[in-house]
């Protein structure tokens, strides 16, 4: 059968030789893998490595994975772990990983994982994984070698370049259910009852993200929430459908949230909206964003920018606007592959690409590495003993302090317009 797919091909490329280079190319690279294929079946030393589908998921998953680092070819163990990310559980270390200058990063640290409790932290390098080298090793394959039996250890070797320091962790993989509405809370109570300034810290957007944030809201709500803050640092985006719809519940349904523009088919241009019934139009909002937010994250805090929504406060984001579409394979393979595939890039309201720019804040605030743990950590207090926690008293979390400040403003402002706008009626119409 291979052999009579070889002589198609070397005959549909001499047969269209003539015609133009456009139209010979597809056949001269089918023939040009088919050949190496075939090639390395034959010859190669130890044949127990050779078989068709191996080669051709490796083959594969090099042609994609050069395209960008968020393009993946998921062969059947990879695709069966992907459906199951974004349901809120699954066994492993708790860490999203990617590729950053053909490096394997840390994004960013699942809280209450195993990762996050051993200190490990967004940026920080994985050099090695149970001893092997991480060096040219792909998102999928690193995957793979992280992800196995709950209960099980595996050992990296990390490089922190904030620090320029190497560590080895020891980690054992579990079960990780990922909350990702966290820290709800009040910030400030005044006797007055004007300033009640509500918190909540989306970590990403998940399948049960809208729920939760919606329970969150109501929460707060019910507590006499005057303002909030809402947290997007170190989220690293999620599912576009449920970020846009968090965006829209700060603006009126029907409000454009962002667009997508690609190519014809799956990348086609398409524009999300605000929807739904339970909108908090009036409320005063500050956005904390971060270097490690990015794609859902992006989005959320770029429409309110634009909108003139929010306040954004931080740093500059991520520069995560592109986006994936996860296309199953029509092969008649089972298990089933699939293609993970950059088709569409996000442009906010204002047709501001987010891709390799990022979303600048209103107000510029960087923190240092030291400063960015320590926030990390006091966010995570009750995971921590009591000597940890004592610790982190004195860790001040600057950019938060000042997003209660500008809000305190923003209600005081209010506050005395309502009460010159009460003693001469038509002044702020």
């Amino acid at each position: 059968m291979f052999r009579f797919m070889l002589a198609w091909l070397l005959t549909a490329s001499v047969a269209t030789a003539a015609v133009d280079d456009d139209r010979d190319a597809p056949y001269r690279s089918s023939l040009m893998v088919a050949t190496v294929l075939e090639k390395i079946r034959q010859d190669y030393v130890d044949p127990d490595e050779v078989n068709y589908d191996k080669l051709t998921y490796a083959a594969l998953e090099g042609m994609v994975a050069s395209l960008d680092p968020y393009c993946e070819f998921l062969d059947p163990r990879r695709y069966e772990e992907m459906r199951h990310d974004t349901e809120g559980e699954f066994g492993g270390l708790g860490i999203y990983i990617g590729v950053q200058n053909r490096t394997l990063i840390i994004n960013m640290p699942i809280e209450g994982g195993p990762a996050f409790r051993a200190g490990v932290m967004p940026g920080d390098w994985i050099v090695k994984i149970n001893g092997q080298s991480t060096k040219g090793l792909s998102v999928s394959a690193a995957i793979r070698l992280l992800r196995g039996k709950t209960g099980e250890s595996i050992t990296l070797v990390l490089f922190r370049p904030a620090g320029n320091e190497t560590k080895e962790v020891t980690l054992t993989r579990e079960i990780i259910s990922v909350p990702t509405v966290r820290g709800t809370r009040l910030l400030t109570v005044d006797d007055e009852d004007l300033n009640k300034i509500g918190y909540a810290r989306v970590t990403q957007f998940g399948d049960k993200t809208l729920d939760e944030f919606s329970q969150a809201m109501k929460a707060l709500s019910d507590k006499g929430m005057k303002a909030l803050v809402l947290d997007l640092r170190n989220n690293p985006g999620g599912l576009l459908e449920v970020a846009v719809q968090v965006a829209g519940k700060f603006t009126p349904a029907g409000t454009l949230i962002v667009t997508t523009e690609g190519r014809a088919g799956a990348g086609k241009a398409a524009a999300y909206q605000a929807r739904g019934r339970e909108h908090w139009l009036d409320l005063p909002l500050v956005v904390l964003i971060n270097r490690h937010s990015a794609s859902g994250a992006e989005i959320v805090a770029g429409s309110l920018k634009d909108l003139r929504r929010a306040i954004l406060i931080g740093e500059t984001t991520y520069g995560k606007g592109s986006v994936q579409t996860v296309q199953p394979l029509d092969l008649n393979v089972n298990p089933p592959v699939a293609l993970r595939l950059t088709t569409a890039r996000y442009y906010t309201p204002s047709h501001n690409p987010i891709n390799k720019v990022g979303i600048v804040p209103n107000i510029e605030m960087p923190v240092n590495p030291d400063q960015e743990r320590g926030i990390l950590r006091k966010q995570n207090w009750y995971l921590l003993d009591a000597d940890e926690q004592q610790k982190l008293t004195s860790v001040r979390d600057e950019q938060l302090d000042r997003a209660v400040a500008v809000l305190r403003g923003i209600l005081l402002f209010n506050s005395r317009r309502g009460m010159l706008h009460a003693a001469t009626p038509g002044v702020w119409n």
